[in-house]
């Protein structure tokens, strides 16, 4: 199982700094969580300590859904493409709920072998303005900016980034207008 020893330094250490939610896990049995950062932490009430090990669906509650749960099981089983974005209802450590807004990206070894899952939270429950959609959407983009610059130096690849962030900024535009919460 990989470990946040395993990870390479420098992008330890960015995940660590970035104001972005980010967790890391491994691709291997259940996707146990290998990293997460102080905004992870604090988007969700729960300590590294807590987590680290752990499988992010301890996040889901009794109002997750079914049709909420399986794109994100497919996507960490590694099924569909190298990067997704998916909504889900999860609940921090106090039981409060969160609408949060997941991005998550394969990451690649030298060998072309899938290894990790690099994943940002959003909480998009009172950021469905405009100007906090643009803000989220600057903080994404310069946060996989910097983990693909960090990961190619290491021989770590995401794929197809740039075309999940503008996907993603029109997705969240649309939400803005249609999902007044």
């Amino acid at each position: 199982m990989s470990s946040k020893q395993d990870l390479p330094p420098a992008l330890h250490d960015y995940i660590q700094k970035s104001g972005v939610a980010l967790a890391v896990s491994t691709t291997e049995g259940d996707a146990p969580l290998t990293a997460v950062n102080g905004a992870f932490c604090t988007l969700t009430g729960y300590t590294e300590d807590e987590v680290t090990g752990q499988n992010c669906r301890f996040l889901q509650g009794p109002e997750t859904t079914e049709e909420e749960r399986q794109p994100l099981h497919d996507f960490v089983h590694g099924k569909g493409g190298d990067n997704g974005r998916f909504p889900i209802l999860n609940y921090r450590k106090d039981g409060s709920k969160f609408r949060n807004f997941v991005f998550m990206s394969r990451l690649y070894d030298s060998a072309g072998q899938a290894r990790l899952i690099l994943a940002s939270q959003f909480d998009m429950t009172s950021a469905m303005q405009r100007s906090e959609i643009t803000k989220n959407d600057a903080r994404l983009s310069q946060a996989l900016t910097d983990v693909e610059q960090i990961g190619r130096e290491y021989g770590y690849a995401m794929m197809g980034s740039a075309q999940l962030i503008a996907d993603s900024v029109a997705t969240l535009a649309r939400m803005s207008f249609t999902d007044p919460r």
